[in-house]
């Protein structure tokens, strides 16, 4: 099978590398010819996914109708604040055969419409059906699979068939695939776990506990879900492995870019010479904005995202968002 990948950041090149061992044709599209180029001649990217050889065999497209030409599977692993613009591109490109199935691997919920990566191609690309629409997520960290550490992830979507065919096509030797027809669950838990990721990397850079973490992940699960409900999704999927599941990897993991960013900033430093600093995209950020307005226009108590909020946007001190979390009304265990 034929898989075009858009976006060559470390996720994007360890599922091409994964699906490439798994007998597929895999090519890739970028927007930088620069990059295209140096993929081609060193295949390594040591910025984004530093040690992992790709095969050379590999085809690298800066014009996007080439490398999507024939395609049975589109794999789209771009930041989501653009993945509007790359919406746009496609659906200037109606295929000419059957129509291909649309995976997005990518985690965030845009900032100018608040809408989930399928919502954004699904409104942008008049070609695409909701069946053809497949979401990709888990705890699934490229440093990790790229080196084939065994992982597991979600084929969700509204199509049987076409999250089963997607299922087959990535489960090998070191990541196994489930289903799941919750979509907007498993793209909402793994967008807002981000925001979650970056509390918990606060209390990191503060020096807190186990503690600390634990109830912070807890509840931080109870408001996802809270959410989730809210927009329709199935609460059980948040328990699942789109949901605590990653969760629990982003919050704790030393490669997740979102704790970086949350522990940077409970150790006195500013946001934008953190962001300034990376060289890739911690998601968490723009999404903590699109939770929080999703929150506010729903009328969903998210108190972590509120607080996160406040400390990346307005400036509040990291010990009085605290405090204010601690102090808020006491109140029975509830996830509704």
């Amino acid at each position: 099978m034929k898989v075009s990948i858009l976006g060559t950041g470390g996720w994007g090149l360890t599922l091409g590398k994964h699906l490439f061992e798994n007998g597929h044709t895999v090519v890739f599209w970028t927007h930088s010819p620069e990059e295209a180029e140096m993929l081609s001649r060193e295949h390594e990217y040591r910025d984004k996914l530093p040690g992992v050889k790709l095969p050379a065999a590999f085809k690298y497209f800066t014009h996007l109708g080439s490398a999507i030409s024939d395609s049975e599977i589109i794999l789209l692993v771009v930041p989501s604040q653009v993945m509007g613009n790359v919406a746009r591109m496609l659906a200037t490109l109606p295929p000419k055969g059957k129509s291909p199935i649309l995976v997005s691997a990518t985690k965030g919920i845009t900032e100018d419409t608040t809408q989930r990566m399928s919502e954004v191609l699904l409104s942008n690309i008049p070609w695409l059906t909701p069946e053809n629409m497949v979401t990709l997520s888990g705890p699934s960290h490229a440093e990790e699979v790229s080196r084939g550490i065994p992982t597991t992830v979600v084929s969700a979507g509204p199509g049987p068939e076409q999250i089963s065919t997607v299922q087959a096509v990535f489960s090998g030797r070191h990541l196994r695939v489930y289903t799941s027809p919750d979509q907007i669950g498993v793209e909402l838990a793994g967008s807002l776990k981000n925001v979650i990721a970056i509390a918990t990397g606060i209390l990191d850079g503060l020096g807190m506990g186990d503690n600390t973490k634990g109830a912070l992940m807890t509840r931080g699960l109870a408001e996802i879900t809270r959410l989730g409900e809210a927009l329709g999704a199935n609460p059980r999927t948040f328990a699942g492995l789109a949901g605590m599941g990653d969760l629990i990897t982003t919050c704790m993991s030393r490669h997740s870019r979102n704790r970086y960013v949350g522990e940077h900033i409970g150790k006195g430093e500013k946001l934008k010479d953190v962001l300034a600093g990376m060289k890739m995209v911690a998601e968490g950020v723009p999404t903590c904005r699109s939770a929080y307005a999703l929150a506010k226009r729903l009328g969903v108590e998210m108190p972590i995202t509120e607080e996160c909020h406040n400390v990346l946007f307005s400036g509040k001190p990291v010990l009085e968002a605290i405090k204010d979390l601690m102090q808020r009304e006491l109140k029975a265990e509830i996830w509704n």
